[in-house]
């Protein structure tokens, strides 16, 4: 007994572990990042903003804004953050990875929806099939844009 209490708490302990940031309050690694790669930063607003790092001095990161779609005149390709205003700045999965937890997302819950839907008209699996694939495209549409999951912290004040 005693030696399934050892293998679960550090069991526990490498997981904790292994989801701890890697660097925090570092900017030299958000300097060091490589042109092109895909980032988050959050700063002022309470979202996380995607774009694509373009590079970083002592006082500001610039990046280019992710816009999925026609790109409108009004919307700035570029976005200038002021170091001293951001407060965390995340690397990204791609978004073939985002698309894959959207639509893993969404076609479950519309599995589900659809195999509780009792009215008549289909089964109980043809109701999860319909409703899932429906999910499935849906959730996988927003997983692009609003990602569920992010990469590791490269910079946090």
């Amino acid at each position: 007994m005693k030696n399934i209490e050892a293998i679960f708490f550090l069991s526990a302990a490498v997981l904790l572990a292994s989801t701890a940031p890697a660097q925090t309050g570092d900017w030299q690694a958000v300097k060091n990042l490589q042109h092109g790669t895909k980032i988050s930063v959050h700063s002022a607003s309470p979202f996380h903003n995607l774009c694509i790092f373009e590079r970083a001095t002592d006082e500001q990161l610039v990046c280019e804004h992710i816009l999925h779609g026609p790109h409108g005149a009004f919307i700035p390709s570029e976005y200038v953050y002021e170091r001293k205003r951001i407060r965390e700045v995340r690397l990204e999965h791609s978004d073939a990875a985002n698309v894959a937890t959207g639509a893993a997302i969404g076609g479950g819950i519309g599995a589900a929806v659809g195999a509780g839907n009792g009215n008549g008209t289909l089964t109980r699996g043809g109701g999860a099939l319909l409703l899932g694939g429906i999910g499935a495209l849906i959730g996988g549409t927003f997983g692009r844009d609003f990602p569920v999951t992010h990469g590791k912290v490269v910079y946090r004040r």
